[in-house]
């Protein structure tokens, strides 16, 4: 006896006997969190192949022009003149193209952490956010790639990263943390890529089989022959799971690679074994207040299609506990260390550890990252828009607050009081945080109009099982 295969990819179903059928599939492929009737998929499909209207393309060149403007003109400036004309000094080396590096790296660890733990622990709501969090960490690595190659002032040498013994007659130093970082993230970002594109296949293959001429092509040559067999079905199931389990400890491993660019030196206020947990937190907690951002931005820019719909209370809900729960971690990083100062003798001041900051500033950073998220103990608010994206920008906020305290404030002392000295960000620091904002948006505006915004066949399988369970 036959059963309908829950995936159609043609115009006809395709019939797969029961023994044919994946014996994962069900198990570890969580079924959307919306319903059928809520969510149609060839609406969707037609959100893809429509054209591009005019408040989109207004949005996009704006971004595309700032990136161009902010990434480009100063990466060019610095290359011409020099490190100099930076806002940086004899003892702050380190200015804002590190905070931002910290900063954008935190954001694209965290998106492919949450689909993957979202899928191994099968979660329902993984679906709506889980696409929509990888793409995040596609534009968001790219984007904190830029500035190390940038600040290294030679631009042109960046070359000599890589282990070309026979050109360059010299191995990279391994010693250097700048090394690790290549290695780290050119690693992560190449197994996000994969798991990223693995999810896209059969969503390709609909794609294709609901267009015409040169699309139905490309999306062709993207599909990669996918025809929704049995047997290609486990094989997407096995590695789905495998690039899961290989990337859940890969992004704590990396992050903490980047943490020890940090904690390995003897500057106060780094040398801390504390950071490798505290960075991985912060990371996390910001790059879900990223995804909340997103859910928002997409659900009201693509108000005709089938993901305004998907995007459920429910779903703003869950992602708001999420957010509750990171805050609590980070408050607690918060308190251990000032507990290990203070019970190793150190001053009762608030973070003793590092250099001394503005109260102002202090207390903005704590309440964006801690105080701010506690009103999601309220059901009302956790799914109020308004309030989810004041929480989700106070985060962020707060986590670029203690990106440059970290890497700015602790840095100022030194005990040559000749080189005291204060920083100040210069035009083109300023440029390339401008350029940096631009280039994400117009990347994920980019990746969001040729892919969609989150999986089509989980979608249409809870549509072919709620048929067959009111058949």
């Amino acid at each position: 006896m036959s059963r309908a295969f829950p995936f159609e990819l043609t115009e006809k179903r395709t019939q797969v006997s029961s023994d044919e059928l994946p014996p994962m599939q069900m198990m570890t492929r969580p079924a959307p969190a919306v319903s059928s009737a809520t969510v149609p998929v060839k609406t969707m499909l037609a959100e893809v192949r429509r054209p591009l209207g005019p408040v989109w393309w207004c949005v996009f060149l704006a971004s595309a022009l700032l990136a161009a403007w902010g990434v480009g003109w100063s990466s060019w400036r610095i290359a011409a003149e020099g490190v100099g004309v930076l806002g940086l000094n004899n003892n702050v080396v380190w200015g804002l193209d590190i905070v931002h590096f910290v900063f954008w790296i935190g954001l694209g660890h965290a998106g492919t952490l949450i689909s993957a733990v979202l899928l191994l622990t099968r979660q329902s709501w993984r679906s709506p956010i889980a696409r929509g969090a990888e793409q995040m960490t596609l534009c968001a690595v790219i984007c904190a790639a830029v500035f190390p190659v940038v600040h290294v002032g030679r631009v042109w040498m960046a070359w000599m990263a890589s282990p070309l013994p026979e050109v360059s007659g010299i191995w990279p130093d391994m010693a250097s943390p700048l090394m690790w970082d290549v290695m780290a993230v050119s690693t992560y970002f190449l197994l996000s890529v994969l798991y990223w594109y693995i999810g896209l296949i059969p969503d390709f293959a609909l794609l294709r089989d609901c267009c015409t001429g040169r699309l139905r092509r490309r999306y062709g040559w993207l599909a990669l022959g996918w025809q929704g067999t049995g047997r290609q079905w486990r094989a997407y199931e096995k590695a789905s799971l495998l690039f899961a389990v290989i990337l859940t400890p890969l992004v704590v491993s990396v992050h903490s690679v980047v943490s020890f660019d940090f904690s390995v030196t003897q500057v106060p206020g780094w040398h801390q074994s504390i950071f490798p947990p505290y960075f991985v937190g912060g990371a996390i907690l910001s790059g879900m207040a990223m995804v909340q951002l997103i859910l928002l931005g997409v659900r009201r820019l693509m108000s005709g299609s089938g993901v305004r719909q998907a995007i459920t209370p429910a779903i703003l809900d869950l992602s708001s506990r999420f957010v509750l729960a990171l805050s609590l971690v980070m408050g607690a990083m918060y308190l251990w260390e000032h507990m290990a100062v203070l019970l190793n003798g150190g001053g009762p001041e608030l973070f003793p550890g590092r250099n001394p900051v503005n109260a102002v500033f202090l207390a903005a950073m704590v309440a964006g990252n801690v105080l701010l998220p506690q009103l999601f103990w309220f059901r009302s608010l956790r799914t109020s828009r308004w309030v989810i994206a004041v929480v989700a920008l106070g985060v962020l906020a707060g986590m670029w607050m203690e990106r440059f305290w970290i890497v700015v404030n602790s840095l100022k002392a030194s005990l040559l009081a000749a080189n005291i000295g204060d920083y100040y960000p210069s035009l083109t620091d300023l440029a390339m945080m401008a350029g940096s904002a631009g280039l994400f948006t117009a990347l994920y505006m980019a990746l969001v109009r040729v892919t969609p915004f989150f999986s089509l066949c989980d979608v249409r399988e809870q549509q072919s099982l709620n048929k067959e369970g009111g058949a």
